[in-house]
């Protein structure tokens, strides 16, 4: 760092603050511990970022125990969407079964949903619930009226009726 005096300024003790990319070495800090305390050969390193370019209302494998033989359950989504041209509404009837939230689902099915974390932190994706019931499978950070739900963290436990804004 370079400080050099402003000679534009009426104050001759003022100091100017630059960046040159060089930092002053000091030998009590450091950014990193000069040793480490756990042994990290075995942990798993994740090298690449996975997303997930598959419709998620699509079956996957998975880990789910089989309830002799039954899938999971398809439950209707009617959807009102005001976002429509003219602020006129828009009505979708999709189906939800496979997707791991109903954000997913709705998305899946070309149903238009604003959001942002996609994790019930910033309730961006708030919606009406007029009819039915979900389940969390996080629990929401956001704050939320009784008649909201968040698409993001949560599943349809009924079939239900939702309303977009």
């Amino acid at each position: 760092m370079n400080q050099s005096t402003n000679p534009a300024s009426n104050n001759s003790h003022q100091d100017e603050f630059r960046l040159d990319g060089l930092a002053p070495e000091h030998d009590d800090f450091s950014l990193e511990a000069e040793t480490v305390e756990a042994d990290l050969d075995h942990e798993p390193v994740q090298d690449c970022l996975i997303l997930n370019t598959e419709d998620a209302e699509q079956p996957e494998t998975s880990a789910q125990i089989d309830l002799d033989g039954m899938d999971k359950p398809i439950h209707a989504v009617s959807v009102i969407n005001n976002a429509g041209t003219n602020n006129s509404e828009q009505f979708h009837e999709v189906s939800f079964q496979n997707a791991n939230s109903l954000l997913e689902s709705l998305e899946a099915q070309d149903v238009p949903v604003h959001y942002q974390c996609r994790e019930g932190y910033c309730g961006s994706c708030r919606t009406q619930l007029l009819e039915g019931e979900v389940h969390y499978t996080e629990e929401p950070m956001a704050w939320i009226n009784d008649d909201e739900i968040l698409p993001c963290c949560c599943i349809p436990k009924t079939a239900i009726r939702i309303k977009l804004t």
